[in-house]
């Protein structure tokens, strides 16, 4: 009997070992290998290696105009959305201004929106013949449009209008743990509810504003989509969708060779910023935080500015999220694009020829099976990594800090990057297994891309699980894998479940890897738009945009309502 329980002993403390292994070797051919094969690469000149191609990075005009112009978008678009975040969580969280509870979700739908079916969104009003400039041009009588979107200043206001939500969402929990005490004594005092803000809400809530700010700047320079959309007509090229062209254009000698190098560089900046980040977060204790005292009170402004600033809420709700929207369903609904709308003008038959389409309808489904076979594999592979780094006490278990930085670091590189680490590694069979221009290089892209998503929800999760629940059950015989089964996993359901849909949202809308990596047969949601676009198919374009964020914007208030929950 005793040899018996040893040998069932032995089997439950060796399944999690060989469980660990198999992510490892799993990380090592989606993460490890890429990686390496990039750098190799961008160290390749000829039959050896040298430092050729990054020479050609700092001297080649066409690269170095798209670094100025990367940073002329990324800094103005970054300090325009920090302001704006922080101004409108302030606003929702420390003032009486009216409908509070709904403005903490409608204000942060642009962040739920893909950014290029955004840029795309805007087009329809602020275009050549957008809604918008056309009501100036006969307002006014212009003879050209007012407002030129396909340009440097457009990309910076798209990413504004888009990536404000990024503050918003960082800095508000951030808000609301501020002790009230505090700013209640700031009142006591005399202080006008814009000096309280000034003096002691600022500064308190800055570690939060400064992250909010490196993780808006990280967004906004990874960003593909918005500077192809709008980049494209004229040329204009960002240091991502220069890395796209020089990847497509074959004439470029050394293009891959080059194009690595300059993908390097990039991806510095993001690994700096997440370092930069992480020790932001670090200095953050010193913030007030209530604990058990007074709950948040809000400042009780007079009824003129309080409704001051609800109309301020109202009109830019309706201006950066609704307008751009219905300008798309509008366009979705009409019969010839850039003639008035109207009844003779509308049709649904957008919507049905779009199903009709065969690649659309394919691809519709191949989104969907890459979205949830990623999903839950990120799940799984994130639970494991997440249980054995915080709870650790499995044997055998090596490099446990390492697989963590392979999770958490690819989210921090621009897709274009991660796409371009693929072609290289997986352009030639492995094992005799061709992974190049089909569905499974798309999928492993996509599980190195976003695993950081599903981690960081799960190991919060975990964190927050007393051990000695666990203890209990191995203290009454359970092997570690079987106390995991009976005791963690119930308790990790929601977490589970919510860190699915937080991944499914990104990757059923995804553009930046999906651009490099599709093939005949194999096409993506968004490639499909993107190549719409392209081709000047407005009403397609317009029709698979809104049927995209309704599907977006459906997934993220389902993971919210079963955050709620928890």
């Amino acid at each position: 009997m005793f040899k018996k329980n040893g040998s069932n002993s032995s089997r439950g403390s060796l399944a999690p070992t060989i469980i660990w292994w198999v992510v490892v070797a799993f990380l090592a051919l989606s993460v490890i290998y890429p990686s390496i094969r990039l750098i190799l690469n961008s160290l390749k000149v000829g039959d050896g290696y040298g430092l050729d191609n990054y020479v050609t990075v700092f001297s080649d005009p066409g690269i170095l105009r798209s670094m100025k112009n990367s940073f002329i978008v990324v800094i103005p678009a970054t300090i325009f959305s920090t302001i704006i975040g922080v101004f409108l969580s302030w606003v929702v969280v420390r003032t009486n201004v009216p409908g509070v509870k709904y403005w903490k979700r409608l204000l942060s739908i642009p962040y739920f929106i893909p950014p290029f079916i955004g840029a795309i969104a805007w087009t329809f009003l602020l275009g050549p013949v957008g809604y918008f400039n056309k009501f100036l041009m006969n307002t006014f009588g212009f003879e050209q449009a007012p407002m030129n979107i396909y340009s440097l200043g457009g990309m910076i206001f798209i990413m504004s209008m888009y990536r404000y939500a990024v503050s918003f969402i960082v800095v508000l929990p951030t808000m609301k743990r501020i002790s009230a005490s505090v700013e209640e004594a700031a009142r006591i005092s005399g202080a006008s509810p814009w000096r309280t803000l000034r003096d002691i809400t600022l500064p308190l809530i800055t570690p939060s504003i400064m992250g909010a700010m490196l993780l808006t700047f990280m967004f906004i320079l990874a960003d593909f989509g918005v500077s192809s959309v709008l980049g494209a007509p004229n040329q204009i090229h960002l240091m991502t969708t220069q890395i796209y062209y020089m990847i497509n254009n074959s004439t470029i000698a050394n293009n891959l060779q080059v194009a690595s190098a300059y993908s390097l560089f990039l991806s510095l900046f993001g690994l700096v910023g997440l370092w930069v980040y992480n020790r932001v977060l670090a200095t953050n204790k010193f913030v007030v935080v209530s604990g058990k005292s007074a709950a948040v009170e809000p400042t009780k402004l007079n009824k003129g500015p309080r409704w001051i600033l609800f109309a301020i809420l109202v009109i830019f709700f309706l201006f950066t999220t609704c307008a751009p929207i219905l300008a798309t369903l509008i366009t979705s609904l009409t019969k010839t694009y850039g003639l008035p709308f109207g009844p003779e003008n509308m049709t649904f038959q957008n919507f049905t020829q779009m199903l009709q389409i065969q690649n659309v309808a394919r691809a519709f489904k191949n989104s969907l099976f890459l979205s949830v076979t990623s999903s839950l594999v990120i799940t799984i592979v994130t639970m494991i990594i997440a249980y054995i780094s915080i709870r650790g006490g499995v044997r055998g278990v090596k490099g446990v800090k390492f697989m963590q930085m392979t999770v958490v670091l690819p989210y921090a590189v621009p897709g274009v990057i991660i796409a371009l680490s693929m072609i290289l590694a997986f352009s030639q069979p492995i094992a005799g297994v061709r992974l190049y221009n089909t569905i499974w290089i798309l999928l492993i892209a996509y599980i190195a891309r976003f695993m950081n998503l599903g981690y960081n929800n799960i190991s919060g999760a975990i964190s927050q699980v007393d051990t000695s629940l666990e203890e209990a059950a191995r203290i009454s015989g359970a092997s570690q894998l079987r106390a995991f089964k009976d005791v963690m996993l119930p308790l990790l359901k929601s977490s589970l479940i919510s860190s699915f849909f937080l991944v499914v949202a990104p990757t059923i809308s995804e553009l930046s890897l999906s651009s490099l990596l599709w093939s005949v047969g194999n096409e993506t949601i968004g490639t499909i738009v993107f190549s719409a676009k392209e081709e000047g198919r407005i009403l397609l374009t317009a029709a698979i945009a809104i049927i995209l964020i309704i599907l977006v914007v459906f997934i993220n208030l389902l993971v919210n309502s079963q955050t709620d929950k928890d």
